[in-house]
């Protein structure tokens, strides 16, 4: 943002019988003064710092209103050559300069502002908010400025039209290196059957979508907190058009759950916590991959953690907040909704906790690596065995599919999964008395965390209904 005396300085000129502050603008030897209409008594004692002081106003009664016309007109000034210079990388000329102020509108009804204008005042909404609400902000803003590097580009909130969308959409999908390492070299999509995507650059479906709404919700607030003049019903329907004739939809793979009570025995057992080790696993904050090392303490801490987890269908916010007073009385209020719900206090979730001193913490990134190391030593190690299922991703009109191990899939919210998926599996229990643990009201969505068995289901009913092979009547 502009500042006062930035480009510009503060002059004493006599005229006549009285002494003008003027705003002085100097470019290639040339000198331009502006007026301020703003008036002082004495030249000499305004020369001494070059600062309009109530002691030298002509008017002492005026001089608060002086003062703030002096202020607003030069950082008007100031204003026009900062944008002037960040688009064209010098200063504008006399003539420049005259023509920019004859054609000068108020920010506060300007379209042409630059939107990297307003990132660091939009971004101090989220100080107060969680790490995850201001992370989706961080990425969208990451991604745009990486996006106006790519076009070589300074976007302006009148550039936001539905070729802008079109081309932030195909950068986003296809093109947006993972790291700044990335971006020394081109993506290498296949884009014809079968598909397969560059797994170092773009994004899928799911995620450009939550990029889209982060960069709505920041219009919104341009033009309802910052008075910029763009049509924002407009934007929104070019976007959904924009999104339509793209195929940009939401779509949803298998997750991980657990579906047996037995596999939480095993994952809970003596035997399996002492067959952990030390693991490792890579990382790549900066596009060069790094092995790192993971210890059994933490790992063992992890799976703990992960079997509360699914023994109370705890979001990872309120696995953090259960204490004492909880267990004692059943119920617990979600960090998440503010409601209350039922809560799981059997004698192993008792030793679990008290294992801890109720004190899990565990930062949410790590969690997850931990979660899908455990879970890889569970089942290589301990289990031996292999589940492979198949999945998909979606960049617009594109799918690729591939296999993965199912235990590749589990995350921080699996053990909410493996709750309602056991319970449900288990035949006894009717939905309403899960949901009082969960804390869904509605079975659509509690039905969303319900991991059914559709691989045996399969093989079932091609058995029953195969006439040429089946021994069955």
């Amino acid at each position: 943002m502009a500042r006062l005396n930035q480009f510009t300085s503060l002059i004493a000129v006599k005229e006549k019988n009285k002494i003008h502050i003027k705003i002085l603008y100097t470019k290639d030897g040339e000198i331009k003064r502006f007026k301020t209409n703003v008036y002082i008594k004495d030249i000499e004692l305004f020369k001494k710092d070059k600062i309009f002081k109530k002691n030298n106003v002509v008017n002492p009664a005026t001089f608060k209103d002086d003062k703030n016309k002096l202020d607003e007109t030069q950082l008007k000034i100031e204003g026009i050559i900062e944008s002037f210079e960040r688009e064209y990388h010098e200063k504008p000329t006399i003539e420049q300069l005259d023509a920019l102020i004859k054609n000068y509108k108020d920010n506060s009804k300007k379209n042409y502002t630059y939107v990297t204008d307003f990132w660091e005042e939009y971004l101090k909404n989220f100080q107060k908010r969680g790490r995850n609400g201001k992370s989706v902000v961080n990425a969208f803003i990451s991604g745009f400025n990486q996006f106006s590097e790519y076009t070589n580009k300074k976007y302006t909130f009148n550039d936001i039209n539905e070729d802008f969308f079109e081309d932030l959409v195909n950068y986003f999908l296809l093109k947006k290196p993972k790291s700044n390492k990335q971006a020394i070299r081109q993506p290498l999509h296949k884009l014809t059957e079968p598909v397969s995507f560059d797994p170092d650059f773009g994004m899928n479906n799911n995620t450009l979508l939550k990029r889209l709404d982060a960069c709505m919700s920041f219009i919104k607030w341009a033009v309802t907190k910052k008075g910029i003049k763009v049509d924002y019903d407009k934007i929104k329907e070019m976007l959904k058009k924009v999104k339509s004739e793209g195929q940009i939809d939401e779509y949803s793979n298998i997750e991980f759950a657990f579906k047996r009570r037995s596999d939480i025995k095993l994952l809970g057992s003596p035997e399996f916590e002492n067959m952990i080790k030390d693991d490792t696993y890579i990382e790549s904050p900066d596009g060069q991959k790094r092995i790192r090392t993971i210890s059994k303490d933490v790992l063992i801490r992890a799976k703990d953690y992960f079997l509360i987890s699914i023994l109370t269908a705890n979001r990872v916010s309120d696995l953090r907040a259960i204490k004492k007073h909880h267990i004692v009385l059943g119920k617990q209020k979600a960090k998440k909704t503010k409601e209350e719900f039922l809560l799981n206090s059997n004698q192993t979730i008792i030793d679990l906790l008290e294992k801890y001193n109720y004190d899990i913490k565990m930062n949410d990134a790590k969690y997850n690596k931990c979660i899908k190391i455990f879970l890889k030593q569970f089942y290589k190690d301990f289990l031996k065995k292999e589940e492979l299922v198949w999945v998909v991703e979606r960049r617009g009109k594109y799918e690729q599919y591939k296999q993965v191990e199912f235990f590749t899939l589990a995350g921080s919210h699996s053990g909410r999964r493996s709750f309602a998926s056991i319970l449900y599996n288990e035949g006894r229990y009717p939905k309403r008395k899960i949901m009082q643990f969960t804390g869904h009201h509605s079975e659509q969505e509690f039905d969303k965390y319900i991991q059914l068995s559709p691989e045996e289901d399969i093989q079932e009913i091609s058995d029953f209904m195969n006439i040429k092979y089946s021994d069955n009547g």
